[in-house]
């Protein structure tokens, strides 16, 4: 039992989780939760932190400038994936070490990412709309069967989609910053069961252009911010549908909201936006886009797997280099 460090946990949905709440007090007998009901932001979220030695945080502000007010904080746990709301480099000058343990929830996000794609090519979302309406329509949908499917960032949430599609006989075309050898296309092929000829790496605008479904998992960083704008948008096929469960940033939405009113055949569904929670976003008066509130990960295995990591890289943490 460590009784020197004081432990804060800003997520709310571990605060709430019994089990992990019950996990991390087996080993810290000083634990903080955020039991509030909101994401902790600004002045409430300095004044949370304060005290704390060591942090398990979410989608939480970890930038330079709330960072600096916390002199004490020495340890800072990733719950959850990507890390583009904490600032590494202020955490290297400072010594504050990192826990993260990637695609812990990868099983959990990329089976969203696949029913929000069903849902596109199904209409269902515009099948309900017009039943609310006093419709009875009979549209015609689409099966994923057989389709060719971008998927942009192949990391652990993108092979795993990628896993979910073959029982589908999709063609996985997909881009990604890391340029994949044959050898490793191979190895990846074989260790996901994935058919070698069925998957394949190219550029952005050729999968753009190619697929009939395109889903996002890529990192937000500067070199993804706004990366789909109204004119890599409209490269995408008529009818396709666009899937975003990764990060808002990655796609201009003032541009999504344009390309989906100019091309009403195409389908977007989000979960994942700029500003959250989302407050006013004119995405949501379009027949042709869904949202969901960033819970993509929030399944119970998907909780207990981020929050058992984080709990994990408490202690199990590195020097950022």
């Amino acid at each position: 039992m460590n009784n020197d460090d004081i432990v804060a946990v800003t997520s709310r949905s571990f605060s709430q989780n019994n089990f992990l709440v019950t996990e991390l007090k087996k080993l810290y007998s000083h634990v903080i939760l955020n039991n509030t009901g909101k994401t902790l932001t600004d002045k409430h979220l300095i004044s949370f932190l304060d005290k704390a030695t060591k942090a398990i945080v979410g989608i939480e502000d970890m930038s330079a400038a709330n960072l600096s007010q916390l002199p004490n904080l020495k340890v800072i746990s990733k719950y959850g994936v990507g890390l583009n709301n904490v600032d590494l480099e202020f955490c290297k000058s400072s010594n504050i070490k990192l826990g993260f343990i990637p695609g812990v929830n990868k099983q959990s996000v990329a089976e969203l990412a696949l029913t929000l794609i069903l849902m596109g090519l199904k209409k269902i979302h515009q099948n309900h709309q017009q039943i609310i309406k006093g419709e009875w329509p009979q549209t015609k949908g689409s099966e994923l069967r057989g389709k060719t499917v971008g998927i942009l960032g192949f990391g652990n949430i993108g092979q795993t989609l990628a896993q979910l599609l073959s029982g589908f006989q999709c063609k996985i075309i997909f881009f990604d910053e890391h340029n994949f050898t044959s050898s490793e296309l191979e190895h990846l092929c074989e260790e996901k069961s994935l058919l070698q000829d069925m998957l394949a790496q190219k550029k952005l605008d050729d999968v753009l252009r190619a697929s009939d479904i395109v889903s996002i998992h890529l990192p937000l960083n500067d070199g993804t911010n706004n990366i789909l704008n109204f004119s890599t948008l409209n490269k995408l096929k008529p009818a396709s549908v666009l899937v975003n469960t990764a990060r808002g940033g990655i796609v201009n939405e003032p541009d999504l909201h344009s390309f989906l009113i100019d091309r009403p055949d195409c389908f977007a569904a989000f979960d994942v936006f700029k500003e959250e929670p989302v407050k006013q976003n004119n995405l949501f008066e379009l027949d042709n886009f869904f949202g969901t509130s960033h819970r993509s990960s929030l399944t119970h295995e998907g909780i207990n797997s981020m929050g058992l990591a984080a709990i994990k890289g408490l202690d199990d943490n590195i020097n950022i280099k």
